[in-house]
């Protein structure tokens, strides 16, 4: 795709997750958002923990490191 001299391997793969997990946070703004007023306050509260959750088992994760 777009090679970039004086990177290695790991760091274009590191580069090219964090391009995918910035494109699934945002076609998940699409998704709720496009529900719009369909979508209750309670969806919503459920899809924010399950983010949360996320986010703290990405911590979770980075500390054993």
């Amino acid at each position: 795709m777009d090679e970039q001299p004086g990177r290695s391997e790991g760091e274009r793969s590191l580069i090219d997750e964090m391009r995918e997990l910035g494109s699934s946070f945002s076609a998940l703004g699409r998704t709720a958002f496009k529900g719009g007023r369909v979508l209750s306050v309670e969806v919503l509260r459920s899809i924010r923990a399950i983010v949360d959750r996320a986010r703290e088992e990405i911590e979770r994760i980075a500390e054993k490191k």
